[in-house]
């Protein structure tokens, strides 16, 4: 069953009930109150009776009993034998009278107040009859007194109220399973219209939206969280799209510069030493693709959360200068200076040793590429409120402003005569960024053109509350 069948059947379901229990309701107060009028008339006429029965029992003038509530004429009155006989009767027809209920004169026996009872006459007729008893001096029953109404006119408007009753529920009903389907059709026909778009929207026109309702309501909600959900696909899929095509770029590469140094080497007799630089130049292009596959392989874990770090104690001053010694040479060769700025005092953070050793590598070898012959490399370790800050300067050639907010995209390389320096592949920044968020720090770049770069990163030390106990 379709939910818009569902809900209308909830609906009908609901209605009938309420209006079920309304009309039972209804019929119900009706009968009881009329027949409590009725009673209430008779109780005062059959204690009337009982009152000046006693007073002529003892001598005494007819007591004057008056009610203030309708008064109405019995068809008969019966005067009982406690035995249960008729001892005299006034009646306005013998057909009225009805038969003497023997149980019912035992219960009134014992009760406080009159019980009235509905019965059919001789004559078939429906008769509401009260019956009550008169106690003698002795404490005993001395008899019973009994009238009766015929309650014709109340049982026809019974059946009136049922047969109304009858039609109007049903009608009522017809009137809500259209109002039902209207319901239904305002609350569902937005979530068709969104099931509509979805299946219209593919991996080839993300760009599509849901309309979203005007009401600001739970549907216009839910059409603003479709668009946005659709909106972050989009995303992805783009995201994915440019990450292949900048991979399948990037592997393309040294792959084509393998198979034209061992065509070329292929087409005729070389040398020994020719043979050596062919393969001394794959070696560095395998190299460079192993690196490649590395870092893509990196980040695509990163992604899918299936990289985990190792995270320990460790002192980031020592790692900075074992990373600086480590490049020292490379530096040097390329006529640069390092400077190392570390305090003395240790300052630990809980970090994986060997992605901060790659961060460290990635932003260092970045300074190396951009920064000419005679400039400075300088690493500065410091800290403030709970956190490690690394700051890595250079005196390169820095970086153009339109580049700064995409240099920590994947495959992004700087711009116009920085762009004709690089070499790598446009993920080192991009991995730095990762490794650096996972530890539960964040990584910024401030950069003047010509004058260089600084790279700066936060770390959470080790013994505070912020410091990560997992990441992934």
């Amino acid at each position: 069953m379709s939910l818009r069948k569902k809900l209308i059947a909830w609906y009908l379901g609901i209605v009938a009930v309420v209006l079920s229990i309304f009309g039972v309701a209804i019929y119900f107060y009706l009968s009881s109150g009329l027949r409590n009028v009725i009673d209430a008339s008779l109780n005062d006429q059959v204690k009337a009776i009982e009152a000046r029965l006693r007073a002529a029992e003892r001598g005494e003038e007819f007591p004057d009993v008056s009610s203030d509530r309708l008064t109405i004429a019995p068809e008969f009155v019966e005067l009982i034998s406690p035995t249960g006989e008729v001892t005299d009767v006034a009646a306005l027809s013998e057909s009225h009278r009805v038969p003497i209920n023997r149980d019912l004169l035992e219960a009134v026996r014992r009760s406080a107040e009159p019980i009235g009872e509905d019965a059919i006459a001789a004559d078939g007729k429906a008769m509401r009859v009260v019956t009550w008893r008169v106690i003698g001096d002795d404490g005993e029953v001395s008899a019973f007194i009994r009238a009766g109404y015929v309650i014709e006119d109340v049982r026809r408007a019974e059946r009136t109220v049922l047969v109304i009753l009858l039609v109007a529920i049903p009608l009522a009903l017809a009137l809500a399973s259209y109002g039902g389907k209207i319901l239904a059709d305002a609350v569902l026909g937005p979530l068709d219209r969104i099931t509509r778009t979805a299946q219209s929207i593919g991996a080839r026109n993300l760009k599509q939206r849901v309309e979203v309702p005007s009401s600001r309501d739970e549907l216009a909600r839910l059409a603003e969280t479709f668009n946005q959900m659709i909106a972050r696909l989009d995303e992805a899929f783009e995201r994915e799209r440019r990450f292949t095509d900048d991979a399948s770029h990037e592997l393309r590469t040294p792959l084509t510069v393998l198979r034209s140094e061992i065509e070329i080497a292929l087409r005729r007799e070389r040398t020994p030493e020719d043979y050596q630089r062919v393969l001394q130049r794959a070696l560095d292009e395998i190299v460079r693709l192993c690196r490649l596959v590395d870092d893509l392989l990196t980040l695509s874990r990163s992604d899918t959360g299936r990289l985990t770090l190792e995270l320990v104690p460790l002192p980031l001053g020592e790692l900075c200068r074992d990373i600086g010694d480590h490049l020292r040479p490379l530096i040097e060769e390329r006529g640069l200076d390092l400077v190392m700025e570390i305090p003395e005092s240790p300052i630990i953070v809980s970090g994986d040793q060997r992605r901060l050793k790659q961060l460290l590598l990635n932003l260092l070898d970045n300074a190396i590429k951009f920064t000419p012959a005679g400039g400075r490399i300088t690493v500065a370790l410091s800290q403030r409120e709970g956190r490690a800050i690394v700051q890595i300067s250079d005196t390169g050639c820095g970086i153009a402003p339109e580049d700064i907010p995409h240099i920590f995209e994947r495959f992004y390389r700087r711009r116009k005569k920085a762009r004709d320096q690089a070499s790598g592949s446009g993920l080192g920044l991009a991995i730095a960024r990762w490794i650096v968020e996972a530890h539960g720090g964040s990584i910024s770049v401030t950069s003047e053109p010509g004058k260089g770069s600084t790279f700066t990163f936060d770390l959470p030390l080790a013994d505070h509350p912020s410091s990560p106990t997992t990441a992934s």
